[in-house]
C-alpha cells in the first residue's frame, strides 16, 4: 500500500511525517518504508530521517519505548495498555514499556487559571484560597496542581491537557490505519493482533480522560475500603469536579519508589509489603473492583502504616463468575493442581480441538514443579505467572484480558511489596488468602446453586415467552391465508392439550436442571466441608437426585394416565 492511496484526511494530517520522523530516529526506517511511507520520503529533506547515532548502541524495546516517548502523550499511554498484554507483547518489551509512567513535560500554565474558572463556573478565588500555577506533577492525560479550598484542606487538582480528546481522536485514527496496513504488509506482526490492540486501547483511553467516571471509580473504591484500617483513599471534592478537572484530597505520604524509603526508621515497612498483598487480594476477589495500574508511582505510605492508592482512572471489575474461575485458576497453580487448570481452561472454551492438551499439560507442569522444588521465600510470584502465561500462550490459547489484567496487577504489587521489604515471601502471605477466600466460596449456597438457578430462570423465561410466541405463529398462519376451522369442544381440548405439554416440558427441563446439578455437586465433594460422616456437596447433591426421581415418576404416571405412552 503506497502513500498515495491513505485517504486525504490523513495525508494533511501533520502528525504523520512526525511519526515517520521519530521511527527513523530511534532506527526503525525499515518499519517505515515496509507500511508505505517509500512514495512520501523524497518530499521531506533526507537529513530529517537521519538515525540518531545517540541510540543505535540500545536494545529495540529500549528504542520503542523512546520513540513512544517521544511521539507524546497518546502513545505513552498506548505503551501502557501494551504492558498490561503479556499473551501479545514479549516479555522482554513489557518489562521495559512498565517503564513508561508518564514521564512526559507539562504543558504551559499561562492559560490555567481561565480554563479552571470556566469549567467551574466561578471565579477561581471563590473556589480556592490559594492555588499553585506551578504544576506538582505531569502525566500524560493530565497535570496536577496543589490548591487550599476556603475552609483550609489541602487538595490535589488533576487538570486534562487542553484540546486533549482532538489530539487523541486524531492520533488514535491515525493508529487504526497504521495498524491495518502493519496487519497487512507485516506478517510477523500479525501474532500480535495489532487492529486489536488498537480497538482496546481507544476504549480503555477515552474512558480514561472523563473525570467523572474516574470520580465514580475512587468513591466506590473508598466505599470497598470503608473501615479498612490499613488502606486509606483519598477524598473526591465533587463541587469541584468536573469532566475535565478532578480535586481530591492532598495526600502527605512517601511515595513507594522513593529512594530513600528506607530512611523513615517510622515507616513499618515489612506491614506495608503485607498490606500490599492483602489490598490485592481483597479487591479482586471480594470486591471484584481493582485498581489495574498500581506501579510504585500510585503508590503511598500515609501515617506510616498506612497504604494509599491514588490515580483510579484504569480499573478493573469481575463478575462473580470470572471471579470463580480465576480462583479456581490460582487455587490450581497454588495446589500444584494441573488438572484443576485443564478443567477450567475447557470450562472457559479457551481449548479446541487444534490444542495439544498432552503436550500442554506436561509444560504447566514442568513449570509447577519446577517453582515447587524452590524455596517460597525466593519465588518471584510475578515471573511465576508471567511464565504460566506464556506457556499457555505458547499453545495458542488466548487468555481472557481481564484474567490477564488480574495477573498483573498481583504481580505488580508483589513486586513493590518485594522491593521495600526484600524478605516478603509472597507465596506464603498469598496462599492463606487465596484459600480463605476459596474456601469462604465453596461453603456459600449461591456457589453451588448459581448454575441450577440460571437453568431455573432460562425455564421461567421460556415459560413465560412461550404464550406469546404461540400467538404470533398463529397470527402469521392466518395472515398467509391458513384457515382454522375448530369447534368449541374441540379448542377447549387442543387448550387443554398445548397446556398439559407446556407443563411436562417445564416439569423435565426442571428434572434435567436437578439432574444436572445433582451431578456437578457429586464432582465436588472433596471441596466441600463435611456434615458428620458425609460431604456436604453430596448430601445436597442426593437431594436433588431424589427430587429428580419423584419428578420424574409424577411425570409418567401423568402421561400414563393421559394415553401420551
Amino acid at each position: 500500500m503506497a502513500l498515495t492511496s491513505v485517504p486525504q484526511q490523513f495525508r494533511n494530517l501533520a502528525r504523520l511525517p512526525q511519526i515517520v520522523r521519530v521511527l527513523f530516529k530511534y532506527g526503525f526506517g525499515d518499519v517505515a518504508s515496509r507500511i508505505g511511507f517509500d512514495s512520501a520520503m523524497h518530499k521531506v529533506k533526507a537529513r530529517l530521517f537521519n538515525v540518531d547515532t545517540r541510540f543505535t548502541s540500545l536494545t529495540t524495546e529500549q528504542r520503542i519505548k523512546l520513540a513512544l516517548e517521544d511521539l507524546g502523550p497518546t502513545f505513552v499511554k498506548l505503551g501502557q495498555v501494551m504492558a498490561t498484554r503479556p499473551d501479545l507483547i514479549p516479555m522482554s518489551l513489557i518489562l521495559e514499556l512498565k517503564e513508561l509512567q508518564d514521564k512526559v513535560k507539562p504543558f504551559d500554565t499561562s492559560g490555567i487559571r481561565e480554563l479552571l474558572e470556566t469549567e467551574l463556573g466561578r471565579p477561581l478565588d471563590e473556589a480556592f484560597a490559594e492555588f499553585d500555577d506551578q504544576p506538582l506533577a505531569a502525566a500524560s492525560i493530565a497535570q496536577v496542581h496543589r490548591a487550599k479550598l476556603k475552609d483550609g484542606r489541602q487538595v490535589v487538582i488533576k487538570i486534562q491537557r487542553p484540546n486533549l480528546e482532538k489530539v487523541i481522536r486524531t492520533d488514535i485514527g491515525l493508529l487504526h490505519w497504521l495498524a491495518e496496513i502493519a496487519e497487512e504488509r507485516l506478517p510477523e506482526l500479525q501474532r500480535y493482533r495489532p487492529v486489536g490492540l488498537v480497538t482496546e486501547f481507544e476504549r480503555s483511553v477515552l474512558k480514561e480522560i472523563d473525570f467523572e467516571i474516574e470520580a465514580y471509580h475512587l468513591r466506590r473504591f473508598a466505599k470497598n475500603f470503608e473501615g479498612d484500617p490499613d488502606i486509606y483513599v483519598p477524598a473526591v471534592i465533587d463541587e469541584l469536579s468536573t469532566s475535565r478537572i478532578l480535586t481530591e484530597e492532598f495526600v502527605e505520604g512517601v511515595k513507594l519508589n522513593d529512594p530513600k524509603i528506607h530512611e523513615h526508621e517510622e515507616i513499618d515497612l515489612v506491614r506495608i509489603a503485607k498490606n500490599g498483598l492483602r489490598l490485592a487480594v481483597k479487591q479482586t476477589f471480594e470486591h471484584g473492583f481493582f485498581h489495574a495500574d498500581p506501579h510504585p508511582g500510585n503508590l503511598f505510605v500515609v501515617e506510616n502504616t498506612k497504604l494509599c492508592v491514588i490515580d483510579f482512572g484504569m480499573m478493573g471489575s469481575l463478575d462473580q463468575d470470572r471471579i470463580d474461575e480465576l480462583l479456581s485458576f490460582l487455587v490450581g497453580i497454588l495446589t500444584h493442581d494441573v488438572d484443576r487448570l485443564i478443567r477450567l481452561f475447557y470450562r472457559l472454551d479457551l481449548i479446541d480441538e487444534e490444542v495439544d492438551v498432552r503436550a500442554l499439560r506436561r509444560d504447566v507442569d514442568d513449570i509447577i514443579h519446577r517453582f515447587k522444588s524452590m524455596d517460597l521465600a525466593s519465588i518471584n510470584l510475578g515471573a511465576f505467572l508471567q511464565q504460566v502465561f506464556d506457556v499457555i500462550s505458547r499453545h495458542d490459547i488466548q487468555v481472557p484480558a481481564d484474567l490477564l489484567l488480574v495477573g498483573k496487577a498481583l504481580a505488580t504489587i508483589e513486586g513493590v511489596g518485594r522491593e521495600i521489604y526484600p524478605g516478603l515471601n509472597a507465596v506464603e502471605e498469598f496462599r492463606p488468602l487465596i484459600l480463605k477466600v476459596f474456601l469462604r466460596r465453596l461453603t456459600d449456597p449461591s456457589f453451588f446453586s448459581r448454575t441450577p438457578r440460571r437453568v431455573m430462570a432460562d425455564v421461567t423465561h421460556l415459560l413465560e415467552t412461550a404464550p406469546r410466541d404461540v400467538r404470533l405463529i398463529l397470527r402469521r398462519l392466518r395472515e398467509d391465508g391458513v384457515n382454522l376451522n375448530i369447534g368449541v369442544e374441540q379448542l377447549e381440548m387442543l387448550s387443554r392439550a398445548h397446556a398439559q405439554g407446556q407443563n411436562r416440558i417445564a416439569v423435565g427441563i426442571v428434572i434435567a436442571a436437578m439432574l444436572l446439578g445433582g451431578g456437578y455437586l457429586l464432582l465436588h465433594t472433596d471441596l466441600t466441608p463435611w456434615l458428620g460422616n458425609f460431604p456436604l456437596a453430596g448430601v445436597l447433591a442426593l437431594g436433588w437426585l431424589i427430587g429428580a426421581g419423584l419428578l420424574g415418576f409424577v411425570l409418567f404416571v401423568g402421561s400414563v394416565r393421559s394415553g401420551g405412552v
